[in-house]
């Protein structure tokens, strides 16, 4: 471990930093500004994500913003898969030995950019750290990272959403999943890195959860609003 830090400590610094200025890239606001000249985070639940701007402006808006916010975290996770892979400090052939992490640098590294992406739409730097909830952001990261996990997420969160119209529900509860989709998809072929994966997905949840913490108290309460319903400030 201690070899591959000194030998690729210059390729993750590249790919948080990359990571998180394109995650700073927020869509919501860029589009509501670009198009109503208005700040999603000024209307309806303040939220710079898609499915604000979907309650506040319609189905268009929320698309390209939708497009913007999964293509962005998937320029992550290629991003910091190729620096990880190809960026060595050390002139000499990647550690020297064939290991677990030399066989899977551009996994490490997309998992690494895909997360800092997801913290730089959280947290924009370019848009005083107020940004979104990173689930979309998140779905971007894992079609590229495992698809299977991705897709079957996707139809948790579609199916929970159908039957509840609460966004909020479905996107924590379908992100949750990923973590035991993850460590039985990839124990038996691979361990290792069904740990790490699953140790990342965790840090994912986290992220997620803690950005929809009001949303939670509201669906413990039974005020959440939903889908369909337009959503006031709070």
């Amino acid at each position: 471990m201690l070899f591959f830090l000194q030998n690729s400590w210059l390729a993750l610094l590249l790919t948080a930093v990359c990571g998180y200025l394109l995650g700073s890239i927020n869509w919501a606001i860029i589009v509501t500004r670009g198009i109503f000249r208005r700040d999603i985070r000024e209307e309806g639940s303040g939220n710079a994500g898609a499915t604000n701007v979907l309650r506040n402006h319609g189905r268009g808006p929320a698309i390209l913003t939708a497009i913007g916010d999964i293509g962005k975290s998937m320029v992550a996770v290629l991003v910091g898969g190729w620096l990880l892979s190809h960026l060595q400090v050390a002139d000499v052939q990647p550690y020297g030995y064939v290991d677990w992490i030399q066989q899977n640098l551009t996994l490490i590294g997309g998992y690494v950019g895909g997360f800092c992406c997801l913290l730089g739409h959280d947290f924009p730097v370019f848009y005083g750290f107020r940004g979104g909830k990173g689930v979309l952001t998140t779905l971007g990261m894992f079609l590229l990272l495992d698809w299977r996990v991705a897709l079957t997420c996707l139809g948790i969160f579609v199916a929970i959403v159908a039957a509840c119209r609460m966004v909020s529900l479905g996107s924590v509860l379908a992100i949750g999943c990923g973590m035991p989709l993850l460590m039985l998809l990839n124990w038996q072929v691979d361990p290792v890195k069904a740990v790490f994966c699953t140790v990342m997905a965790a840090l994912v949840e986290l992220l997620v959860v803690w950005q929809h913490r009001a949303n939670i108290r509201r669906i413990a309460n039974g005020t959440e609003s939903r889908l369909g319903q337009k959503k006031s400030a709070e």
